[in-house]
């Protein structure tokens, strides 16, 4: 009997989890920076905090989102009980404030905020999802290697059998998996973790039908939006080159 992941985990952690393999390296560092900053504006979106404004237009039936001039809007700067959430929240209102629209630029946000992997990996450590333990010395010069971080198998386990269920279709899909299955998807992490999804799904998917039709519009549009701006490798420069 399987045992479900814990529903405290918020998105960021969840994607932070999932990013560490069983072998304790992380799946694409840059990739797995920027998709953990764009979870944090996804768990933020989830408490009807803000949105991620885009341009899309129809096309074959299709909705194709526009990657220039994505914006972010602030709906609540009020308080969420989570202390990295809240300092987002008032970064948000000063810079949407500054900027004399109350928007603020989705690439230049990504290019700022390298920061929150390795705050919700300490979170995960500190909890004993994940268990760091010291590299292995490597070379002939014997350079210290990265430190590892060990995921509990049973948690991070049960957490993949959700994303694969949601990639299947074998169960409905809610507001929080549909954002991290579209982060999972687009960092490249659902071909290892055995969740990739059929050609039929994804154009499902991208009519809004389907698993994806009873989610409100414009959360369907924001995790769209956020996942186009994602690096699919760890060589796109967009953002700088963030390491974990």
């Amino acid at each position: 009997m399987s045992v479900p992941p814990p529903r405290n985990l918020s998105l960021p952690e969840e994607f932070v989890l999932l990013s560490h393999l069983a072998s304790g390296k992380v799946h694409g560092s840059a990739r797995a920076v920027i998709g953990c900053a764009a979870a944090e504006l996804g768990e933020l979106a989830l408490r009807r905090k803000l949105l991620v404004r885009s341009r899309k237009s129809r096309m074959l039936g299709f909705d194709v989102y526009r990657t220039h001039g994505v914006e972010i809007e602030l709906l609540d700067a009020g308080p969420t009980g989570l202390a990295w959430a809240d300092e987002l929240l008032a970064e948000l209102q000063q810079h949407g404030s500054a900027s004399g629209h109350g928007r603020v630029r989705l690439p230049w946000w990504f290019r700022r905020h390298h920061q929150g992997f390795s705050l919700h990996r300490a979170a995960l450590a500190e909890r004993g999802v994940l268990r760091p333990r010291p590299g292995r010395h490597t070379g002939l010069f014997r350079f210290p290697a990265r430190q590892r971080h060990y995921p509990d198998h049973v948690v991070r386990d049960a957490l993949i059998a959700e994303v694969r269920a949601a990639a299947g279709e074998q169960s409905r899909i809610d507001e929080h998996m549909l954002f991290l299955s579209d982060l999972v998807e687009t960092v490249g992490l659902s071909k290892d973790l055995g969740a990739t999804m059929s050609v039929r799904r994804r154009l499902d998917r991208g009519r809004g039908v389907g698993a994806v039709e009873y989610l409100p519009e414009d959360l369907r549009d924001t995790s769209s939006a956020l996942a186009a701006l994602v690096p699919t490798r760890d060589n796109d420069a967009r953002y700088g080159r963030p390491r974990v």
